[in-house]
Formats: structure tokens, sequence, C-alpha cells
């Protein structure tokens, strides 16, 4: 079934993309296709090669997180494994909703590495919790740079950033629990077993759970010898507040390489980490629209119309990023089906 509409989640995400750009553009009153150009055209060379490189760093980082947490296990990879792994996060979390994809993409890129499912499980779940305290440690420096950066939002926006930060609060004390606590692990997993048993999901949830109890050791070991790694913790925590801040710079860059006041620069790079944590509150591929709506919202303290920050910052941020991955995972797809395979005995 999921081959059968393989191609559903990626053409509803293009449809999305292309509604919401048109509605952000349809919004300002001064926005045409011909100002856009000549504001693109009006950017210092320097400020695009700056965002673009902030862009791939953003790839990069996430893939150097994993394969840290990976040989603090006892498992190494390649750097060009690494950023598939972080382009498959990236790029499907973008097509599904609530980001449901990215973790088993990269899962099935790690375990294709004869990287065990343990090993996989653990680095995935402490790289996602890593991810969200940046997003809410990015936050918290943003309100620290300016403490006055949530006045810019209107209601709506409060409540957005208000559940997004409770939201990745909740996700990190989760996840601690489930890497941390074998039991709570293999209690939940085999809640989801039995209930999919009772809808005539699962097939087997009495054979799946013994295989579960299988790597039980194994998992335990994994979580127990990463949590001794502290080292391995920290910098995990650093790839990825290192992501966030690279990403966030992108609005900041073009806006000072388009002549933008420099007393304000500080301004936008809080407004947009507080933008960023609201845009997650809300189950929609890629935040598409949430964040569109929430930069626009804090943008417009700052300037008369930010209609042509918000589309080109997000082309670079976000649609661009997604087809880099895109385009990442499909020339290893073919460079790995153009190898010889090996001919049985």
């Amino acid at each position: 079934m999921l081959k059968k509409h393989k191609w559903i989640a990626p053409v509803a995400f293009v449809l999305l993309v292309i509604v919401t750009v048109y509605v952000v553009a349809s919004q300002s009153k001064t926005f045409t296709a011909e100002g856009f150009v000549e504001y693109v055209g009006a950017v210092e060379p320097w400020g695009l090669a700056v965002s673009v490189v902030c862009m791939l760093g953003y790839i990069a980082f996430e893939g150097m997180a994993l394969l840290v947490l990976c040989h603090a296990m006892g498992y190494d990879s390649s750097f060009h494994r690494g950023v598939l792994y972080s382009a498959a996060d990236i790029y499907f979390s973008a097509v599904t909703p609530s980001a449901t994809g990215g973790q088993p993409a990269s899962a099935l890129l790690l375990m294709a590495d004869e990287i065990p499912g343990a090993v996989t499980t653990v680095a995935l779940l402490i790289n996602l919790c890593m991810y969200n305290l940046a997003l809410l440690g990015s936050a918290l420096v943003g309100w620290l740079i300016w403490p006055g950066v949530l006045g810019v939002f209107d209601p709506l926006a409060h409540v957005l950033i208000g559940a997004g930060a409770l939201l990745h609060l909740a996700l990190v004390a989760g996840i601690l629990l489930l890497v941390f606590s074998d039991r709570l692990f293999l209690r939940l997993v085999n809640l989801f077993l039995h209930l999919g048993q009772k809808l005539h999901l699962v097939k087997s949830a009495e054979a799946r759970a013994e295989r579960l109890l299988k790597i039980e050791d194994d998992y335990r070991v994994c979580s127990g010898g990463l949590m001794r790694s502290k080292g391995a913790l920290t910098l995990a925590l650093l790839y990825n507040l290192i992501q966030r801040v690279a990403t966030s710079l992108v609005p900041v860059v073009i806006y000072a390489a388009t002549g933008g006041s420099a007393p304000d620069l500080s301004r936008l790079f809080s407004i947009h980490v507080m933008a960023v944590l609201g845009s997650n509150s809300i189950p929609v591929p890629g935040a598409v629209g949430v964040a569109d709506y929430l930069f626009l919202n804090g943008y417009g303290a700052l300037m008369p119309d930010p209609t042509n920050l918000e589309l080109l910052s997000r082309t670079i941020t976000f649609y661009s990023c997604v087809l880099v991955c895109g385009i990442l995972l499909l020339l290893s797809f073919f460079i790995n089906n153009k190898k010889p395979r090996k001919r049985e005995a």
C-alpha cells in the first residue's frame, strides 16, 4: 500500500507549497513577481553565497550529530553517508505530516549500512531529543537577545509559540524516558502491537513481541553506553545548535545584504527563532503555511512589507534545502543501483 501511494505525499506537499506562496504573495499590496526578481537581484552576492552555505550546513550538521552518536556506540560511517542520513530525515520530514517519515527513512539507511536496529533506534531518538533541545535553546537565546521579542507577534502567534514550546518540552521528556527506560519502551511497543492486532493491522503481536524481547539487551547496552558518553552527547547537542543557528542566520544575512538596518539584525534573529518554535506546533508537512504566517507576522515589526525577505529566505532555508536533499537521495539511489551485484555461488 505504501508503494501504491508513494507519490501522494510529495505531490500534496508541492501543491501545498504553491498555494502557500500564492497566499503569501497575495496578502501583500505591493508584491509583484517583477519586484521580487528585482529584490533578489539587489541582494549582494556574498549574502546569497553565505545563505546557501548556511543551508548546506543545516544538512551536514545533522548528519555529523548522528555519526557522533553511532561512533559512541561502536559503529562508524563516512561523512557522505551521514549527509544522506540527514537528507533522508529532512526530505521525508518535509513531505509527511508531523515529520512522520523522516526518522524511518534515516533508520533504513542506517541499517542498510549494517548498523544494528538497537543502535539505530537509540541514535535517532537521542538526536531527535538534541534537535528539540537545540530548538528550545535557540528560542531562549533569541529571547535573551531581545526580551521584548514576543511583543511583536499577534495573539494567535503567541498561542502557536506557546504550544510549540510545550510540545517540544514534552517530546524531550518522552524521548529520554524511551531511551533510558527499556521497560517503558517495551511496554509501549507491546501496547501498540496489541492495538494493531485488534485493528487487524498486525497479524501476530506475540511473534513480534518475542523479537523485541530478543533485542532488549542490545537496546539496554546501547542506551547505557551512550548515557556514559557525556562527550558524545555534548558534541551532538552542539552540532544541533549550530544547525539551528545556521538556518536562522539566513534571513539575517539576506537582510544585511540588502542594506538592512544593523541594529535590527539581532532582533530579526530573535523573531526568526521564535517563529520556528511556533511553526512546529501544528502537524502540517514542513510547517508550510504556519511558518510563513509566523515569519510575516514577526518580520512586519521591522519593515513595512516583509514579503520579499520572507519568500527569499524561506526559499533558501526550506524549499531549496528539501530539493537538495531529494537530489542527494536520488543520486545515491541511482549510484547504488548501478553497482554490480555479487553473484551467488
